[in-house]
């Protein structure tokens, strides 16, 4: 059923040649067999079709991220999406804005790009596509990492390139993208990992997830846990 779908790891990059080296002062504190457990954890709620709201529970649970969908114009020069972050200090920030892109080289996939602005004043922006129209890849820093659907649950799921291991998890809920009125979407579980430990990693994990997550719902892809 599968055999022709192609690999969303299919990317002109050259692979890495040495692993990055470290100062012993700027490497960060690894605890001991908590790598497989939640660092984050996230609920997406929506509330009308403009206003997402996802928001952490736990040491972090007055955090959250307002996400707000642009209505759709021809030739209209406004974001797809705006990202504001609130911490649990009640401080707020723009932290993105997010754009599908309709032109590109080809053989044409669909492509999208997030401009990023981090607490530290990093100002990027990244690039993502999905060449099998389903899976999208994102390149942050020197890695490349990829949102992967997958059934039994019904997730998306991160993955670095070439790895098993997952750094991040959204599950949907029983209602999935059918939510409303302030109804949960899903589930989004952040793991520890060289990118959601570093500065301003959660947020693009987030960012990226958003346009997965977006694409899906607007090509009619409803994914949803619900009890058969």
């Amino acid at each position: 059923m599968f055999a022709h779908r192609l690999n969303p790891w299919d990317l002109d990059v050259a692979p890495d040649e040495e692993l990055p080296g470290y100062e012993a002062t700027s490497a960060p504190a690894y605890e001991t067999g908590t790598f497989d457990e939640p660092f984050v954890v996230l609920h997406l709620r929506q509330y009308d079709r403009k206003i997402q709201i996802l928001h952490a529970h736990g040491t972090a649970a007055t955090s959250s991220y307002r996400i707000t969908t642009n209505s759709f114009r021809l030739f209209s020069k406004k974001p797809d999406m705006s990202i504001l972050y609130t911490s649990k200090e009640m401080r707020q920030r723009n932290i993105a804005v997010v754009g599908f892109d309709n032109d590109g080289p080809l053989p044409w996939c669909p492509r999208a790009h997030f401009n990023y602005s981090g607490e530290d004043g990093e100002e990027a922006t990244y690039a993502m596509e999905s060449k099998n129209f389903t899976d999208w890849i994102v390149r942050l820093g020197d890695r490349t990492y990829g949102w992967t659907v997958t059934m039994r649950p019904c997730a998306l799921e991160l993955r670095e390139k070439e790895s098993r291991v997952v750094i991040a998890r959204f599950t949907y809920s029983a209602c999935g993208t059918q939510a409303a009125r302030g109804a949960e979407a899903g589930e989004l579980v952040v793991f520890r990992d060289a990118l959601t430990l570093e500065a301003g990693g959660i947020d693009k994990v987030v960012c990226s997830w958003l346009v997965a997550l977006t694409y899906l719902k607007r090509m009619g892809r409803c994914y949803s846990n619900a009890k058969a």
